[in-house]
C-alpha cells in the first residue's frame, strides 16, 4: 500500500555553482505542482531538492571527482542493468545521507530540465539504487525525459537499459499519471494494465515508444516542507507601508525583473550577494513564486517542439480560479512577487482582460513577469496589465526578416510589434526579446533586417535573449526538412561525444547548457553547408551581444567591486 511519496530533484552541475550560498537556486515549479495535486488526493508528500546544499557536499576537488562517474557511460548502463558498482553505491548513499529512505512507500525522481548528464544519469542511478537496495516503487519524470525521447535514436542504449530495469518513466505532465498508478497499485491492478497508462515510456521490441500524454492541469503549487531559504532573494523591505516602502518596492522590481539572473555573474545574482552581505535591517529574504496557468501554444512555429504533435487545445485556467490561487500563494509564502511561466499571458484576450479587471477590483498587490505574444496586445490592454502588476514581458520575436517569418509560420506583424514595444516603454513595462540566429536560409540581408529592428527599438528593449537555432526532430522542420530546403545531419554527435564533451566542461567548471541539445545539424539544399552556417552564426551572435545595454555589464562590475572589497 502506497500512502506517501518523497519527490527528489536530481542534482546538476548548476548546483555546484552556488558555493557560498549567496546565490539563488531556481525553485522547481514541477515539484510544487506534483505536491499540490497529490496532497489534494490524500497522499502524504515530502519534497527534497538535492541541489540544495549540493555545493557543500562536493566542495573540494576530491569529492567533485567522484561525480565524474556520471560521464562513464559503461558504468552507468551496467549499474542500471543490475551489476554491482561500489563507487556508484557510495556516491548515491552520500547524496541521500539525509533522506530517511525507509519512511517512504515510494519515490519520485525528477531528472530535471538542465540538459545535464550529471542530472540525467544521477536521476536514473538514484532510481535504480532505491528500487534494488530498498525495493521502493519509483517514478521518474522531468523535462529531460522529453529531451531524451526526442533524441531517442541517439540515446537508445540509455533508454534500453533504463526501460528494462525501471518501470515507471513518465513523459509530460506527471501528477495525474502518478496518482493513477498509485491508485492502481493500491487496488491490486495487473502490471500489464498499469504500463498502458498515459505518459509512460515503454520498450516494445527494440523501439522506444511513449503512451499518449495526459493533458496538463492548472494546479496550485505547494512547496510545504521544502527548505525555502535556498530560493529566496535578499530584497529591500517593502512591508512598512510608508514612502520608504514604495521606494523599496521600486528597487525590488529592478532587482527581480529588470536584471537578468540566470547565470552566476549576472547582475541579479550579484545584487543578491551584495544585499545578503549587507545584513541590513531593511533587507529581507523573499520568495519569488513560479506559477503556470496555461499550457499548449495555439501557434505552430515550425522550429518549435510543439509545432507537430497532437497536443490538443490550449489548457487555460479560469481567471477567477487563477486569482484565488495567487491570493492563497501570497498569503502562504508572504510575498507579492511572481514569475508566471506561461506560453503567453495574453494567449486569450478575454482571460487577460478578466484577470486584470479582477486584480484591480479586489485590490490585490501583485508584481509579475511572463511571456507574451505581440498579436492581440493593444495600448489599453497593456495599460490594464500594468495596473494589474505586470512588470516585464518576454516576447518571442525570433527574426526581423519577413522571409524567415513566413518560412517558420511565425504570424508576426513587425510594425505592430514595434508599436507594442513603444507602448510598453511608455507604460513602464520592461520588454525582453528572444532572437534566434541560424534559422534555415537566414542570409546576410535577413540578419541585417533583424539587426535593424533591434537598433530601431533599442530604447524600448530591456534585454536580448540570443539563441542559436538547433533542429528539434519532432518539430515541423525536423520532421519535414525538405519542405524547408534543408537536409539533416543526424549523426553529427553521438552519446559518447556528448559525454566526452560534458566531462571536459565539468572538469573546467563550466556548464554545457543548451549545447547538449545541438545534436542534429543541417545543410541547405544547393546552399550553405553546416560548417558555414555555424561560422556565420558565431559572427552574428557576437554582433548581437555587442548590442546589449551596457548597464548590465556596468552593474555587474559595480557589484563585483564591492563584493571583492568585502
Amino acid at each position: 500500500m502506497i500512502r506517501n511519496i518523497c519527490f527528489l530533484q536530481a542534482p546538476s552541475e548548476s548546483g555546484l555553482q552556488y558555493p557560498d550560498n549567496m546565490t539563488v537556486l531556481p525553485l522547481s515549479l514541477a515539484l510544487g505542482v506534483l505536491a499540490g495535486y497529490l496532497r489534494n488526493k490524500g497522499i502524504e508528500v515530502d519534497l527534497i531538492d538535492l541541489n540544495a546544499g549540493f555545493s557543500d557536499k562536493f566542495s573540494n576537488d576530491e569529492d567533485k571527482k567522484k561525480l565524474e562517474i556520471c560521464f562513464d557511460k559503461e558504468a552507468v548502463l551496467s549499474y542500471l542493468k543490475g551489476e554491482d558498482n561500489q563507487c556508484i553505491d557510495s556516491l548515491i548513499e552520500y547524496m541521500l545521507s539525509e533522506v530517511d529512505i525507509d519512511s517512504y512507500d515510494s519515490f519520485g525522481i525528477s531528472i530535471g530540465a538542465d540538459f545535464s548528464f550529471v542530472q540525467i544519469h544521477c536521476g536514473f542511478l538514484i532510481a535504480k539504487f532505491l528500487k534494488s537496495k530498498y525495493s521502493k516503487t519509483v517514478f521518474i519524470g522531468g523535462n529531460n525525459v522529453s529531451y531524451l525521447y526526442i533524441f531517442r535514436d541517439v540515446f537508445l542504449e540509455l533508454w534500453t537499459a533504463a526501460l528494462q530495469n525501471l518501470t515507471f518513466i513518465i513523459k509530460g505532465p506527471g501528477e495525474e499519471v502518478i496518482w493513477d498508478i498509485i491508485k492502481g497499485l493500491n487496488d491490486g491492478e495487473d502490471m500489464d494494465a498499469l504500463v498502458n497508462i498515459g505518459g509512460l515510456v515503454r520498450l516494445i521490441g527494440n523501439e522506444v515508444v511513449a503512451n499518449a500524454e495526459y493533458r496538463p492541469q492548472v494546479v496550485r503549487p505547494d512547496w510545504e516542507g521544502l527548505d525555502l531559504k535556498y530560493y529566496k532573494k535578499y530584497m529591500c523591505d517593502d512591508t512598512t507601508g510608508d514612502k520608504k516602502s514604495e521606494r523599496a518596492a521600486s528597487d525590488n522590481k529592478v532587482y527581480v525583473y529588470k536584471w537578468p539572473d540566470t547565470f552566476i555573474d549576472s547582475p541579479g545574482q550579484l545584487v543578491n550577494k551584495y544585499n545578503k552581505t549587507k545584513k541590513a535591517k531593511d533587507v529581507l529574504p523573499r520568495l519569488i513564486v513560479p506559477y503556470i496557468f496555461n499550457y499548449n501554444c495555439p501557434y505552430n512555429c515550425a522550429f518549435c517542439t510543439q509545432s507537430d504533435y497532437d497536443r490538443g487545445s490550449v489548457v487555460g485556467g479560469q481567471a477567477e480560479h487563477v486569482i484565488e490561487d495567487i491570493k492563497a500563494l501570497i498569503e502562504k509564502y508572504q510575498t507579492n512577487y511572481f514569475y508566471f511561466l506561461n506560453n503567453a499571458f495574453n494567449y486569450s484576450a478575454k482571460f487577460a482582460d478578466t484577470f486584470c479587471q479582477e486584480v484591480r477590483a479586489q485590490g490585490i498587490k501583485l508584481y509579475w513577469s511572463d511571456c507574451g505574444r505581440f498579436n492581440n496586445l493593444t495600448y489599453e490592454r497593456l495599460k490594464q496589465m500594468r495596473e494589474a502588476g505586470c512588470v516585464k514581458l518576454t516576447f518571442g520575436f525570433e527574426t526581423g526578416s519577413e522571409k524567415i517569418l513566413k518560412l517558420i509560420d511565425k504570424r508576426l506583424d513587425l510594425a505592430h510589434a514595434e508599436e507594442v514595444l513603444k507602448w510598453c516603454h511608455e507604460l513602464g513595462i520592461w520588454c525582453d526579446i528572444e532572437v534566434i540566429v541560424g534559422l534555415p536560409h537566414e542570409f546576410e540581408e535577413d540578419f541585417a533586417a533583424t539587426k535593424s529592428f533591434l537598433e530601431r527599438n533599442q530604447k524600448y528593449i530591456n534585454y536580448i535573449w540570443i539563441n542559436e537555432y538547433f533542429v528539434v526532430p519532432n518539430s515541423l522542420i525536423g520532421r519535414f526538412p525538405e519542405r524547408y530546403g534543408i537536409e539533416l545531419i543526424r549523426d553529427r554527435t553521438t552519446y559518447n561525444d556528448l559525454l566526452k564533451n560534458n566531462l571536459e566542461y565539468f572538469q573546467s567548471g563550466r556548464i554545457p547548457s543548451t549545447q547538449n541539445a545541438k545534436i542534429y545539424g543541417y545543410n541547405e539544399i544547393n546552399g550553405r553547408d553546416y560548417s558555414q552556417i555555424v561560422e556565420e552564426n558565431n559572427r552574428r551572435i557576437e554582433t548581437l551581444n555587442k548590442m546589449q545595454k551596457m548597464e548590465f555589464y556596468e552593474v555587474s562590475q559595480f557589484y563585483k567591486l564591492f563584493l571583492n572589497k568585502k
